[in-house]
């Protein structure tokens, strides 16, 4: 009985986990920055560089399989390389309030920007041409104004740490002054029930 090539297995896996490890870190984030054109490239690199680590294993596999050298390795790395690839690939599509409670309150505009409140936590959507971002964080109502807790300086640009709440409508208040395009206003969906 032939002994099991371990240092093939090992050779073939690292690459495979490397990457998956990447696309994992990279997609099962449920806060900052991603999505939009930025993450168009992200998943172009990711797409291209494991088609070709995915080719490149397959094809040394069956060649070694053709051969009749280390079938049985060649099978356990074939059997890692598609469960890694399985998980790799449905990762892309997880979505990215997995882990959240059903919120309490609910805010949209129809560019897809959202603020959703409950039990004193916040998760602020917004969308740009560059990239989508997600803030979390905790958050506080003084009568008409719901304040967020962002204290990033370079969120704060042009982004609302504050909104005014104006019957079906959230007004963003930014650092210098307030907002009068009403087609940036959040429009009411669900409101915290008291």
């Amino acid at each position: 009985m032939k002994k099991t090539n371990y240092s093939l297995i090992y050779k073939a896996i690292i690459p495979i986990g490397i990457l998956l490890f990447f696309i994992l870190l990279s997609e099962l984030r449920t806060e900052g920055d991603f999505g939009g054109l930025i993450g168009g490239f992200k998943i172009l690199f990711f797409l291209f560089v494991g088609a070709g680590i995915f080719l490149f294993t397959l094809i040394k596999s069956i060649i070694r399989i053709r051969k009749g050298r280390n079938i049985k390795e060649s099978k356990i790395i074939l059997t890692v390389l598609v469960i890694s690839t399985l998980i790799g690939v449905s990762s892309f599509w997880f979505p990215y309030d997995f882990f959240d409670k059903k919120p309490e309150f609910i805010a949209l505009d129809e560019m897809g920007n959202k603020l959703t409140l409950n039990e004193g936590k916040f998760m602020l959507k917004t969308r740009e041409i560059e990239w989508t971002t997600i803030r979390r964080g905790e958050y506080r109502i003084e009568s008409d104004t719901i304040y967020l807790d962002i204290n990033k300086e370079r969120y704060l640009a042009k982004r609302a740490k504050k909104y005014l709440i104006e019957k079906e409508n959230l007004i963003p208040v930014y650092s210098d002054g307030i907002e009068t395009d009403s087609t940036v206003f959040l429009k009411i969906v669900q409101e915290i029930k008291n």
